[in-house]
């Protein structure tokens, strides 16, 4: 009898909040009516609001206008005599993007709340909102929104099994092996622990003379048979690049990208609970980002407008060409109309944003 395969759900400590979050928030200002915060929540199916500043162009944070203060207000007055500001009761606190999900899920624990306001160190100015609904999911191991994810995953690209070395290996045979599978890099492993990267990068400082562009022919030059006096005797361990950039399998292509591009690397060991199980490099997420204007468009509508920010279908117009996005329309705040940019771009395949989407008044 088979047995049937179990997904291994990432524990809370290696989950972030931004991998679980809504980015972008449903605001609004001390000033707005109570009623017309009543009828965004209805709209937009939320349970919160997050108030920022006292006129439109202010962001600064203030707190969460919640379902459970619109009840409050509606038991015991005049919903038309009151405004975001005067009724506030819930009280918030804030998490960054790069916290822990546990570390969320202890905050809101502790404090008996049901949202977090995610801001950036050091700031107050909000991106986004994670919520006990958002945690639940992440226990899970399901999305804790109707639309499912549908982003690239680093394990549906990531190469395996994986060319691999000791850091006690002699460097001359670290160098025939790179230049024997013709690649340009590879994890360095101790007992199934990835502990550095070598690449030809690293192997070319050794050699302080210039050498050919090829990467081969370099290689070749280097340990074909000269004697190189900083060469004899040394090994991968020497000259390694470490610790090494890691991504995990349940990681988004996006991610992967964001991480090569932030340490400027061509690939990353790719891990399962600190283990290697394979590696993604740039060209395996080049087949990610080729993708049609449809896919494009959809993931667009589906995971970003609607599962991240929360927008109405007919609050922003989205068109793909050749890569290339176009959106129009009209959102709530600054705070919502620079994320929906910023999130658009890290979808994959798409290769340029042109947004006139503008602030309701």
């Amino acid at each position: 009898m088979a047995t049937k395969a179990v997904t291994r759900v990432p524990s809370l400590d290696e989950m972030r909040v931004e991998d679980v979050m809504h980015r972008g928030v449903v605001s609004c200002t001390l000033e707005t009516p109570l009623r017309t915060v009543a009828r965004t929540m209805a709209a937009r199916r939320v349970h919160c609001i997050v108030g920022v500043g006292d006129a439109s162009e202010d962001t600064t944070l203030w707190g969460v206008v919640s379902d459970r203060d619109v009840l409050a207000a509606a038991a015991v007055g005049d919903v038309d005599q009151c405004d975001a500001g005067s009724c506030v009761g819930t009280d918030f606190s804030t998490v960054t993007p790069d916290s822990t999900v546990r570390d969320a899920a202890k905050l809101m624990n502790q404090h008996g709340l049901s949202h977090l306001v995610v801001v950036r160190a050091g700031s107050d100015r909000p991106l986004g909102v994670i919520s006990t609904l958002d945690i639940a999911g992440a226990v899970g191991g399901v999305p804790s929104a109707a639309a499912p994810r549908r982003a690239t995953r680093v394990d549906q690209l990531m190469t395996t099994p994986v060319v691999t070395v000791a850091p006690e290996t002699p460097l001359k045979d670290a160098a025939a092996l790179l230049v024997e599978r013709g690649i340009s890099g590879m994890p360095v492993v101790r007992d199934g622990e990835v502990v550095g990267i070598l690449s030809e990068a690293d192997i070319v400082a050794v050699e302080r003379g210039p050498v050919e562009p090829s990467r081969a022919r370099a290689l070749a030059a280097m340990f074909g048979g000269v004697e190189l006096p900083d060469v004899i005797g040394r090994t991968v361990a020497d000259v390694m690049s470490e610790p090494a950039i890691t991504v995990a399998t349940w990681q988004s292509a996006a991610s992967a990208a964001a991480l090569m591009t932030k340490h400027g690397v061509k690939r990353l060991p790719v891990v399962d609970n600190g283990r290697l199980v394979g590696i993604v490099s740039r060209r395996d997420l080049v087949r990610a980002f080729a993708r049609s204007d449809d896919e494009i468009q959809r993931d667009i509508r589906e995971e970003v407008l609607s599962r991240e920010l929360w927008l109405a279908p007919d609050e922003v117009d989205v068109e793909v060409e050749e890569g290339e996005v176009k959106l129009t329309g009209s959102v709530d705040s600054e705070i919502t109309a620079g994320v929906l940019v910023s999130e658009v771009r890290k979808v994959p395949g798409v290769v340029a944003v042109d947004s006139t989407v503008v602030v309701r008044s």
